[in-house]
């Protein structure tokens, strides 16, 4: 590495020294500004530190030997690029026609004087010291630098300026517009991509900016307070917001009743089997189930109080306690002691025409891989194998949590035909019976439990029943 200092009134100016010096591949390692004593008795120098490998400085100065002054003048006036690529075509140049007069530096090809020419000529030049004349002029060396220009007279600086000036100035053009084309692609590609994160950021801010119409959002503050499940809330506004005009998503009323529509449409209410079907089909055997605590017992009393010439059948298994309520109304209640004897029941009922209502208790029945209770599972297919109409139900009840009641229904329902809810009357949360409803269409309200009065306090299920609940209608 050759290291040297520039200095220079101007930065501009010393940089042309050091490019005249150096050569276009020297380094800038320090500028530092000379301002004289407080800026005042000196006037400011600029010096600058620049460095250039000796393969570079070698190359460099190979050229200069070639060129004089003013030639060096003109040359290195020129643009760094194009003064860089005649130093290392001319290094190459230099190196061809090297190897054209050897073999490489081992040099095979050299005439080789022989050990007595060597020997004859130290002779002679020996004898010729001791004897010649004082006064004789010592024979003049020639110097590797010397011998190297006047072997290369052909390359001055005309011909080192105007060496092919077409294909350099094809070569450097055809490189510039590879790498216009580069990089305007590239901006374009960048262009693109700021725009459409432009149009995301745009579409974002819109939709923050834009405030949601006093209608819809008074909507969604009621649903929310009464327990509605956020999708359904979410699904109901898309929907008003597309179906309104943006008038009538002003107005309260309106988006109130055309909510009230729709939520009459998300509940599914049937008929029970029993109920639906003619005189001359077979008898139908309603089976409820449910867990623990539930009022199924009391719902299969007010509906079998209301059928007459009906049987309830219950599993005194599980419950052996008799019931004044259905002394009191004559109902033909037959207690057996496992499935078989249900089974056997309820083949005698049919054959006699009557219908038959069941008061199922899983007690503590393992449950399968399915989630199913395995003995109530086994029950009911079997039923369903001997008989044409059964039904299953599943009896929830109303101030029982909506998680719960949702796991009784993930429970039985492979195997349930709807559902039927006790306690309604004493319901603290409507919004969760509904919430229930709508993420089960395929399990419909069947019945519903007002109170303790048997046979009075049991309607048929329906969606205006569970809204009446939710917004507190009279």
């Amino acid at each position: 590495m050759y290291v040297r200092k520039f200095e220079a009134d101007s930065l501009d100016e010393a940089l042309k020294t050091i490019k005249r010096d150096l050569g276009p591949d020297a380094i800038i390692l320090k500028t530092v500004t000379n301002k004289g004593l407080k800026g005042a008795f000196k006037k400011k120098r600029i010096e600058v530190t620049a460095a250039i490998s000796e393969e570079n400085y070698v190359a460099k100065s190979k050229v200069d030997n070639v060129l004089d002054e003013d030639q060096k003048q003109t040359f290195y006036s020129d643009q760094a690029s194009y003064i860089k690529e005649k130093i290392q075509s001319h290094n190459m140049t230099e190196q061809k026609s090297t190897a054209a007069s050897s073999y490489g530096s081992m040099g095979l090809n050299k005439p080789v004087k022989t050990v007595k020419e060597m020997g004859n000529k130290i002779k002679s030049s020996l004898d010729d010291f001791l004897t010649g004349p004082a006064t004789a002029e010592p024979q003049q060396r020639t110097t590797p630098l010397q011998t190297q220009r006047i072997e290369e007279p052909t390359l001055g600086y005309d011909n080192f300026i105007d060496e092919e000036p077409t294909t350099r100035a094809t070569s450097m053009d055809s490189i510039t517009n590879e790498a216009d084309n580069q990089l305007v692609e590239m901006q374009r590609n960048k262009i693109d991509e700021l725009e459409q994160k432009l149009y995301e950021l745009t579409q974002s801010v819109e939709r923050l900016d834009k405030r949601e119409p006093i209608g819809v959002y008074e909507l969604r503050t009621t649903l929310r307070s009464l327990d509605i499940s956020d999708s359904y809330i979410q699904d109901l506004t898309k929907k008003a917001l597309f179906e309104l005009s943006e008038n009538q998503t002003t107005d309260a009323d309106v988006v109130f009743e055309f909510a009230l529509r729709e939520m009459i449409k998300s509940i599914n209410v049937e008929m029970p089997l029993f109920s639906t079907i003619d005189e001359n089909s077979a008898p139908a055997i309603t089976v409820m189930v449910s867990d623990s605590s539930s009022g199924q017992t009391s719902m299969l009393q007010k509906i079998a109080a209301l059928k007459p010439d009906s049987v309830l059948i219950r599993n005194t298994e599980f419950d052996n306690t008799g019931s004044f309520t259905e002394k009191v109304f004559g109902m033909d209640v037959v207690k057996t002691n496992g499935i078989a004897e249900i089974v056997s029941e309820c083949r005698r009922a049919t054959e006699q025409g009557k219908t038959v209502f069941v008061d199922y208790k899983t007690g503590n029945d393992e449950v399968g891989e399915d989630g199913v209770p395995n003995n109530t599972k086994k029950f009911i297919d079997g039923l369903r194998r001997a008989f044409d109409n059964v039904e299953v139900l599943v009896t929830l009840s109303a101030i029982h949590s909506e998680l719960y009641n949702r796991k009784v229904v993930a429970k039985y329902r492979s195997l349930a035909n709807g559902l039927v809810v006790s306690h309604l009357d004493e319901c603290l949360n409507f919004g969760a019976l509904f919430n229930i409803g709508e993420d089960h269409p395929e399990q419909p309200f069947k019945f519903f439990g007002t109170g303790e009065v048997v046979p009075d306090d049991l309607e048929s299920a329906t969606a205006e029943r569970i809204l009446a609940g939710i917004f507190q209608f009279e």
